[in-house]
């Protein structure tokens, strides 16, 4: 790996870093309503914050392809670095939503791009579990930090406009990719609906991404907010649910960090195996919630499965996108991934509401789904190729 490659990879993964310290995640919803804020208003922004994101994947992957990817990313942690400061400043309503907004230009140009911009110097699955590792290992800092803070709100708001700001100013010094003559001619001209078809055409390997994308989602609604009521459902008092949370961080970093380890150990179909297996043995010991220790092993089981398999599942994405338009296909299967998650949340937690074991039980069903399609998908060429 040459000097240029390797100052790219080690800025991107320290940007990801400084930008995912957000020090007021904790509170976040209590210091909003400190400033004026109810928790309608807050459902209401939030929502016009994914709405405005899921809208804005696609242009933007389009337009990096065009403008690059460092200048996006760059335009990216810009408004990313903005949003910080409006949510320090932030004393209404109207200031809030701005900074929501804000957020969602960020994290739509970013989507995609980053992974496409790192692919440029190294696409291998060890990069990308390394680069998940910082964020992860950004929100070790945060759950180890906050207690020391005095002023909670004001403190945890301040240090994560200044960790922003660093990681703002690190993407300016990214090196530019300089993409073949015969690739930019390609990206000059190929449109965003021939892109599209030819996305369509590839219909296997979106059924691919919908797989893995299932226990993507089940994860994130399971492992962030049902089972805090699993948690309460065996006894563990609210105050101590920092602990698990802290555990799980260091445990998504790990799975991140040694992805790469497991495959070259078993293979692409073997660790897809074993995540996914793990995954649904976690799920069915939440069901179980038999008592504490159970539900520690099954939300740290199917942790430890989706943040293994999520680097391999955007290495196999990157050698789809064959270096053309690598920005827009993967925006699509970002938006892709994004909206089966949105349907599941909505889902899932509707189900939770009235009856959680059953909401629990679907999830499980879920992720067999999602192991059941990724096997199957060996039946296509497209697939296949990969896999192998």
């Amino acid at each position: 790996m040459n000097t240029t490659s390797k100052r790219a990879l080690v800025l991107m993964n320290l940007s990801a870093f400084l930008s995912g310290m957000v020090f007021y995640a904790p509170v976040a919803t209590l210091y909003r309503q400190t400033r004026g804020l109810d928790l309608a208003q807050i459902a209401l922004i939030e929502a016009i914050s994914l709405a405005l994101s899921l809208a804005l994947e696609l242009p933007w992957g389009y337009l990096a392809d065009r403008i690059g990817y460092r200048l996006t990313l760059i335009i990216s942690f810009f408004f990313l670095f903005v949003s910080k400061i409006v949510f320090f400043s932030a004393f209404s309503f109207s200031l809030f939503v701005v900074e929501r907004i804000l957020l969602a230009i960020a994290i739509s140009a970013a989507s995609g791009v980053d992974t496409a911009y790192l692919a440029c110097f190294d696409s291998r699955q060890k990069t990308f579990g390394l680069y998940q590792g910082f964020q992860f290992a950004a929100l070790v800092v945060v759950a180890l930090v906050f207690p020391f803070f005095s002023e909670v709100y004001r403190e945890s708001a301040f240090w994560t406009i200044i960790s922003n700001g660093l990681a703002f100013v690190l993407i300016l010094f990214l090196p530019r990719e300089v993409p073949s003559k015969e690739l930019r001619k390609k990206k000059e001209r190929v449109s965003l609906r021939i892109t599209l078809k030819q996305i369509l055409k590839d219909w296997p390997f979106l059924i691919f991404v919908a797989s893995a994308s299932l226990l993507f989602s089940v994860n994130q609604m399971v492992t962030v907010f049902l089972v805090q009521v699993c948690y309460k459902n065996v006894g563990l008092s609210a105050s101590y649910f920092g602990y698990p949370f802290l555990a799980l961080v260091i445990l998504s970093f790990v799975a991140s960090i040694f992805s790469a380890k497991f495959t070259e150990i078993l293979g692409k179909v073997g660790s897809f195996a074993l995540f996914f297996t793990l995954s649904f043995f976690g799920v069915l010991l939440l069901v179980w919630q038999k008592n504490l220790i159970a539900v520690l092993i099954g939300v740290f089981s199917l942790r430890f499965g989706a943040a293994a398999l999520y680097p391999l599942v955007i290495s196999l994405e990157i050698k789809q996108t064959k270096g053309e338009q690598s920005a827009t296909i993967l925006s699509v299967y970002a938006l892709f991934s994004s909206g089966i998650e949105l349907i599941l949340t909505l889902v899932l937690g509707t189900l939770a509401n009235t009856h959680l074991t059953l909401s629990l039980v679907s999830s499980a069903v879920i992720v067999l789904l999602g192991l059941i399609g990724v096997l199957q998908g060996r039946k296509f060429p497209v697939i296949d190729r990969w896999l192998s």
